[in-house]
């Protein structure tokens, strides 16, 4: 258990960061904290003894000291970075220290980090991670939660813009729980995959639940010749989906038959030779049927083709 765990956990803990705008770095940061103590005060200053009293102090005071909890990122001298050179902002410094005991595996917390955490501490931290090749500009988290701040045209108080720093922790927070839900059902998921059934010489999986297998199958040479996965939906359907070629590529190993794209229904039913089938969208990575054993079987006919 890190020191700041324990801090937020004693009676009267108070935390502090800068005044004025705020952004996804401090307002992320902040979240997380309140996840381990939702009642903690948040006190936003730049009055320099109401910083160096706070219990913990954040995204200020130029200062990196986990001990002493305080975790700023602005000093000359600061070189706390990943392996992959992205530097640790407010967010990823907090981050470090709560997110094993926040999820229920160091691996989940690695996995909230490549997911949400990176991205906030590049931005903040003036990284660029990728090249914009659309002539739009994308929303991201980071310029979500900075939204909450009043805009150049308002006249606003402190007192106004402490209540949006608020608004913000209130949405930062559902986001977070959110990635460290799916964090840890990415996990679990491991487990469920291998529970699951290899058909047909090791080309074919069924799974009894519906989790995202992707992860697990791709990462792991168990699974190399795998082609097709089996599983159920919320409908009561069940599933044939095409194993993509590597990780987010739309590119499969082996597409369902031709002849079956975009068809549904009876006449998914004539061209497949059997009953039950619901659908095989058009871009042939994904068919279902209503029965286990149908779609086990539409599988077996897709291997033929």
């Amino acid at each position: 258990m890190s020191n700041l765990y324990s801090i937020l956990q004693s009676t009267g803990a108070v935390a502090a960061t800068h005044s004025g705008s705020f952004h996804a770095d401090d307002v992320l940061a902040a979240a997380t904290l309140r996840l381990v103590n939702p009642a903690l005060p948040i006190l936003r200053t730049r009055d320099q003894e109401q910083l160096d009293a706070a219990d913990i102090l954040f995204d200020v005071g130029r200062v990196f000291d986990p001990a002493t909890c305080r975790f700023d990122h602005h000093q000359l001298e600061y070189k706390e970075a990943r392996e992959n050179g992205i530097p640790y902002s407010s967010f990823g410094l907090v981050w470090r220290e709560l997110g094993a005991e926040l999820c229920e595996s160091e691996a989940a917390a690695s996995r909230v980090d490549r997911w949400l955490v990176q991205g906030v501490d590049a931005m903040d931290c003036g990284i660029t991670l990728s090249k914009e090749t659309l002539p739009v500009t994308l929303m991201s988290i980071s310029t979500v939660l900075g939204g909450f701040n009043p805009g150049w045209q308002d006249v606003t108080s402190t007192e106004a813009r402490n209540e949006a720093f608020e608004r913000a922790i209130s949405m930062a927070t559902v986001v977070l729980k959110n990635t460290i839900r799916d964090a840890n059902g990415f996990e679990k998921a491991r487990a469920a995959v291998a529970q699951g059934i290899l058909l047909e010489a090791g080309r074919v999986l069924v799974l009894e639940h519906d989790v995202p297998w992707k992860d697990a199958v791709l990462g792991s040479n168990e699974y190399e010749h795998l082609l097709y996965v089996i599983s159920p939906d919320a409908q009561a359907k069940w599933h044939v989906t095409a194993v993509p070629d590597h990780a987010g590529s739309f590119n499969n190993r082996k597409s369902l038959p031709s002849a079956w794209a975009g068809l549904d229904g009876e006449e998914l039913d004539a061209v497949v030779g059997m009953k039950g089938c619901v659908f095989c969208h058009r871009g042939r990575f994904v068919a279902g049927h209503k029965t286990k054993d149908g779609a086990i079987e539409m599988a077996r006919l897709a291997l033929q083709d």
